[in-house]
C-alpha cells in the first residue's frame, strides 16, 4: 500500500466510518425538536437519584456484611451471642434531622463510606467528642448535611429534590 493510498478520501472515509460509532458514543445523538428523555431536567433527576439509591444500596449491603462479620467475631472472642448490655457498638449510626414532613439529608455512599470510616475510627473510644470534631471539619456533621444536601428521603425511601422535600415547611433544613 502505498502512501497516496492511505490518505485518499475513500480510504479516509473507509476509516471514519469504523471509528464512527465509538467517537459518536461519547457525544450526544442530536435531538428532534420535541426533546428527549435525556434533556429533560426532570428525567434527568430521577436518573440520578435512581443511581444514587443504588450506590447507597451496594454501599450498605458491604456495610452490613461488615457488621455481621464484626459481630460473628464478637460472638468467636467471646464465646456468647452479642447484644447484653455493656456490648461495645459495631458502628455507629448518626442521627439525621428530618423537617415536618418527614424528609431528612440523603447521603450519599461516598459521603457515607467517609463518615463509617472516621467513626470505625472511634469505635471503642469513650468519648466521641474527636470523631464529631472530625466529622465537622470534613463537613459530614448532620446539621452541615441537612444544609448542603441536594436530595432529601423519607425513612420508606421516597427521595426528593431539596424544593420538593421544603415546600410548605416552616423550619427548612
Amino acid at each position: 500500500m502505498n502512501i497516496n493510498s492511505m490518505f485518499s478520501p475513500s480510504a479516509i472515509l473507509s476509516r471514519l466510518q469504523v471509528k464512527s460509532p465509538v467517537s459518536n458514543s461519547s457525544t450526544p445523538a442530536p435531538t428532534t425538536g420535541k426533546g428527549t428523555a435525556t434533556t429533560d431536567p426532570a428525567n434527568q433527576q430521577r436518573e440520578e437519584m435512581a443511581s444514587l439509591k443504588k450506590d447507597r444500596a451496594a454501599y450498605d449491603a458491604q456495610r452490613n456484611n461488615e457488621i455481621r462479620k464484626r459481630q460473628q467475631e464478637f460472638e468467636q472472642t467471646h464465646g456468647r451471642p452479642y447484644g447484653k448490655e455493656g456490648d461495645p457498638p459495631l458502628a455507629f449510626q448518626m442521627a439525621l434531622p428530618a423537617n415536618e414532613r418527614g424528609y431528612m439529608p440523603f447521603v450519599s455512599a461516598d459521603q457515607q463510606k467517609t463518615i463509617d470510616t472516621i467513626s470505625d475510627k472511634y469505635r471503642q473510644q469513650a468519648n466521641p467528642a474527636a470523631m464529631w470534631a472530625e466529622l465537622t471539619a470534613m463537613g459530614l456533621h448532620p446539621d452541615q448535611l441537612a444544609k448542603s444536601a441536594k436530595y432529601f428521603t423519607t425513612l420508606d425511601g421516597n427521595m426528593a429534590t431539596r424544593e420538593e422535600a421544603t415546600k410548605g415547611v416552616n423550619i427548612k433544613v
